[in-house]
């Protein structure tokens, strides 16, 4: 089986981050890369796309690929899709999970999932804490078509390894939105804040690459320890 382009970018991520480019500073050619994977340029630039959009690398027309002088990494980059482990890799995190089940889609839900009325939707709502202290508040809903079975095994380690690695699905784009509001008790509570007070959030619309729309999500972070990364390429 041919290997994917998210399958080499994510190989050469880790490579990247091991240091073994650190001497040249630079990643092969786009045909040394082919033929070290087997496989088209075309797939290449692809895998290539993923590096520049998760931040680690710079193309200089005729020139190359270089890599992107190292920064800070305790942040959550809007351009990636892969969650806190992978954001903070430095970092202890734990996840523990404060509900799931299943339900069923009422308007609102059905009008932005673009499904049935009725249709059923697994709801997950997690606290993830990081160096052991309360971080963020996840909150998802995800089709149950697409996402057949999910369970708190699954959902207090990566949701999307499974759904990449043991679901196979192809995760396209997403749509994020970023806005700030007030706390009620109850979350403010979990996050160890007071009541009222201001909540960074992130709201995701995700689809997979045929353009289905399979997930909602809303991230509630502690205000006082989230930063946000997003890298923009002028063109």
């Amino acid at each position: 089986m041919a290997v994917k382009y998210r399958d080499i970018a994510d190989f050469l991520e880790k490579e990247i981050t091991e240091g073994k480019f650190d001497e040249t500073n630079k990643l092969p050619t786009e045909e040394e890369l082919a033929k070290q994977f087997e496989v088209s340029r075309s797939t290449v630039r692809k895998a290539v796309t993923q590096l520049v959009n998760r931040g680690y690398i710079y193309q200089v027309q005729g020139s190359g690929m270089f890599l992107r002088k190292k920064s800070e990494t305790d942040y959550i980059n809007l351009g990636s899709l892969r969650g806190l482990t992978k954001d903070l890799p430095a970092k202890i995190i734990e996840t523990k999970i404060l509900e799931l089940h299943v339900m069923e889609a009422d308007d609102e839900l059905a009008r932005r999932l673009q499904c049935e009325q009725g249709a059923k939707l697994y709801y997950t709502k997690r606290l993830r804490i990081v160096n052991e202290e309360p971080f963020s508040i996840e909150i998802s809903y995800f089709k149950k078509d697409i996402v057949p079975y999910l369970n708190e095994e699954i959902a207090v380690q990566s949701i999307y390894t499974y759904l990449i690695e043991d679901l196979k699905l192809s995760i396209g784009f997403a749509d994020k939105v970023i806005n700030c509001a007030l706390m009620d008790e109850d979350t403010a509570n979990l996050l160890q804040l007071k009541s009222g007070d201001p909540g960074l959030i992130i709201e995701n619309t995700v689809s997979l690459t045929n353009g289905i729309i399979f997930e909602l999500s809303k991230s509630i972070f502690h205000f006082q320890k989230a930063k946000i990364l997003n890298r923009v390429s002028f063109k």
